[in-house]
């Protein structure tokens, strides 16, 4: 009776206390914390925002997929990899080719010999590999997968013919819902750049001394890239709700809700209890490439090309991408439909 699921969007973060969902009820919080993600093109996550849309989304391009002879992945990092070397194994009759503005597959902070061991075993699928070439999409091209026959053009100058583009890159979040608090904020909310992700203290904590109690934990906050993986985002959500129960235990809320009532420069002065801080300490990546190869990073250890990184891959993700990590957190059941 003390837990309520509340299914709507957020809109509005009206200040220290109150956030506003779409339809205009408010909500009272002492403490905020915001795990709002982050939106890539689908597939990779479906634009649409209700299940049946999503099906027939994901409908719409296994169907455009299959009546077509070419398709194009463009963008080389983890889930560009994925996608092609699945559909190359899945559809080895169909020409797939992956374009990738940097001059190497996979995330920079990782071994240069992943990125090489990627290429070679993308190429053993059949898949077409561009390195250093960056594709012009439009300006008026829909955000989800595109099935239609289209020719692209690249920064060299080539121009490219495909019936199917699928676009990991462009990874998007939502934090319009700052906009009230930056009217009384201190300092800048948002990071400057085409992506506005939510600034953050090393606890996670809002990166504004007015609003303590507000933690952004995931994909929507200003950490490095090499921090926007969905294992890490589960370790900053465990940092987040330590730091909240730190602060609750020392009675925190009690004193700042009092201090706000009077005005927020006293809000700003109640003292915060000593709190954990981010530290991103396991650098890692597990990258299927179809469901028989793969390479892998952990911290220092790198198989790129060889076959025990395929045979590893194959045990940790390839078979069900780590659900097998997500039974114990959930009743798990199969899906029905």
């Amino acid at each position: 009776s003390n837990h309520e699921f509340v299914h709507g969007k957020l809109s509005a973060i009206k200040d220290a206390h109150h956030v506003q969902v779409e339809g205009g009820r408010e909500i009272y919080f002492d403490y905020l914390i915001l795990a709002t993600g982050s939106q890539s093109p689908g597939p990779i996550n479906p634009v649409a925002t209700n299940k049946a849309d999503a099906l027939e989304e994901i409908a719409r391009l296994r169907d455009g997929i299959l009546e077509s002879n070419t398709v194009m992945v463009v963008g080389g990092g983890a889930v560009g990899v994925e996608i092609a070397g699945f559909l190359a194994e899945a559809y080895s009759a169909k020409k797939v080719t992956l374009v990738h503005s940097g001059s190497r597959l996979l995330p920079m902070n990782f071994r240069e010999s992943i990125g090489t061991g990627a290429v070679t075993k993308l190429k053993q699928l059949g898949v077409a590999v561009i390195l250093n070439e960056r594709i012009e999409i439009p300006e008026d091209s829909e955000y989800a997968a595109q099935v239609k026959g289209q020719v692209l053009r690249g920064s060299s100058g080539t121009e490219y013919r495909t019936d199917v583009l699928i676009k990991a890159i462009g990874l998007r979040i939502n934090s319009d819902f700052l906009a009230p608090l930056e009217l009384a904020a201190t300092t800048k909310l948002r990071a400057a750049g085409p992506v506005p992700f939510i600034r953050v203290l090393p606890t996670l904590q809002l990166a504004e001394p007015l609003f303590p109690n507000i933690f952004v934990a995931g994909d929507a906050n200003d950490l490095p890239m090499s921090a926007k993986y969905a294992f890490k985002a589960e370790m900053q959500g465990g940092t987040a709700a330590g730091n909240v129960k730190r602060m609750v235990e020392a009675g925190f809320d009690q004193e700042f809700a009092h201090a706000t009532a009077v005005n927020a420069k006293a809000a700003a002065d109640v003292i915060v209890p000593s709190l954990s801080k981010w530290s991103d300490m396991v650098d890692a990546i597990i990258v299927p490439i179809g469901s028989q190869m793969g390479v892998i990073q952990v911290t220092k250890i790198t198989f790129g090309c060889s076959a025990i990184a395929n045979f590893i891959v194959r045990q940790l993700k390839s078979k069900d991408f780590m659900l097998w990590m997500r039974k114990p957190l959930f009743k798990y059941r199969a899906a029905q439909d």
